[in-house]
């Protein structure tokens, strides 16, 4: 029985990224409403996950939303609010796998950005500020360092100056980033990258940080975090008993290097009793890329739930696209045009592409004896997928935080808005697990063991496995 691919279809290599670059011009002429109504008949058509997340019982909060939304979107507004106004309409869904990307371009030039002077006086009023949302701000990293003031439009409440930036795109002056406010706490935000490409989320403020503690109000002291950015791949000696595998990541793109990372060590693994397995910070990917790690940590026959998929038209030529991708193994390929054929044989349906089984592998390896698997928030789509597996292995535990939880809509595929230089990523598949009663989004894949962030979770693998 073939596996669920979860399949993260990478646009920016594809011909349909390129025709989301639009001038300066054409993106002003876009309507946010246009755009709205675009996204709304698409992900009623193509979203799987549509019909059980929109029944008798949220249809009214959905139309009422819906409804809201498409109104505000009539008035004429920057892209980065019309951003705002659809990522607030796709939380609807709470589903992870259903987000929008923006491309790069002449249209959020460094140039483009509003400039705000502050007078030395009213920085220094702001400066002194401690109650309320304005006040002098700087990032975790100390990247960026903004003054939060009362700025009011129609589209915004507060506005952040830049008073400093480490990045050289980014001068004193400049609007990083925009606020309004939806009650005492929270706030949809309206920022600007790095590279001046806007983004849209909600914020919440606990009175000395928002974005979760993205942004920190000067003179407060920052809050301890776990480490963001996690190698493709590592691999370490910790003791004679015991080594280190780090995996950061299974896309596509990192299919030779854990492939290669397996068979370097293969040796070492072979003689070593415990296994530590470092997937903290691994967002997935496709399924394939686990597979030289799975013999490892084996121990008997591993159930698995099976998918099906949406087929309609969107979603056919959403699948097709992924033969062009040239990190996807032949064989994965051929399955995937098995699935194509399926799909548009039985158009307009939910299709099985891949039914309940149990897999089972030759044979069961003498070592690692022990494995001991880290995870925390930030494992999500495929790295669940391995770890729903995983966690069946007698020499496996889970240590760590819960993950992401979300897998049990997936396949995303993407497609270009209409005007604006956006793309739609959205889920194809629907897993069994929902019907089982089994789903983990937005509740996550639970650890055996819960580490704290104040710990070295790796020492405390080493400890449990040695002990």
């Amino acid at each position: 029985m073939p596996k669920c691919l979860i399949l993260m279809i990478k646009f920016l290599c594809t011909l349909a990224f390129l025709l989301l670059f639009v001038n300066i011009s054409s993106a002003q002429n876009c309507h946010c409403q246009d755009e709205f109504l675009f996204l709304k008949a698409f992900m009623e058509k193509n979203y799987v996950g549509f019909g059980d997340k929109v029944g008798p019982d949220t249809r009214p909060r959905y139309d009422s939303l819906s409804a809201v939304v498409s109104r505000r979107a009539a008035a004429e507004m920057k892209p980065v609010y019309c951003l705002g106004l659809m990522k607030e309409w796709l939380g609807f869904f709470r589903d992870g796998h259903n987000y929008i990307d923006i491309s790069p371009g002449k249209l959020f030039s460094p140039d483009s950005a509003e400039v705000i002077r502050l007078s030395p006086r009213a920085l220094a009023i702001l400066g002194e500020r401690r109650k309320g949302i304005e006040g002098v701000y700087h990032t975790a990293d100390s990247t960026y360092r903004i003054a939060l003031l009362k700025s009011k439009t129609k589209d915004r409440d507060y506005a952040g100056v830049i008073l400093s930036s480490r990045a050289p795109t980014w001068k004193r002056g400049q609007v990083k980033l925009e606020l309004k406010q939806i009650d005492a706490t929270h706030f949809l935000a309206s920022a600007y990258l790095r590279d001046h490409r806007p983004d849209a989320e909600n914020f919440t403020f606990d009175g000395e940080s928002f974005s979760g503690g993205g942004w920190i109000r000067d003179g407060v002291p920052a809050r301890k975090t776990v480490q963001q950015q996690w190698p493709a791949v590592q691999a370490r000696r910790i003791s004679d008993k015991t080594f280190y595998i780090g995996v950061g990541s299974f896309d596509e793109s990192n299919t030779v290097a854990v492939d290669s990372l397996f068979h370097a060590n293969d040796s070492i693994l072979r003689t070593t009793p415990n296994l530590i397995l470092d997937l903290r910070g691994n967002r997935g990917g496709s399924d394939f890329v686990y597979d030289p790690i799975t013999p490892w940590i084996y121990s008997g026959p591993v159930s698995v739930q099976g998918v099906a998929v949406l087929a309609t038209e969107d979603n056919v030529k959403g699948w097709m696209a992924l033969l062009d991708e040239k990190d996807i193994p032949e064989p994965s390929k051929q399955y995937l045009r098995r699935v194509i054929s399926q799909m548009q044989g039985q158009a307009g349906q939910l299709v099985d592409i891949a039914g309940d089984g149990t897999v089972t592998l030759p044979e069961v390896r003498p070592f690692p004896q022990k494995v001991v698997i880290l995870v925390n928030g930030d494992c999500a789509s495929s790295a669940e997928q391995f770890i729903l597996e995983a966690m069946q292995s007698r020499k496996v535990t889970l240590m760590g935080q819960p993950t992401a939880g979300v897998l049990d809509y997936a396949n995303v595929r993407v497609a270009a808005f209409p005007c604006l230089p956006f793309a739609l990523n959205y889920a194809t598949t629907r897993s069994r697990r929902v019907d089982m009663g089994k789903g983990i989004d937005n509740v996550g894949i639970k650890p055996d063991i819960v580490l704290t962030i104040d710990k070295d979770w790796v020492a405390e693998a080493r400890e449990f496995l040695e002990k």
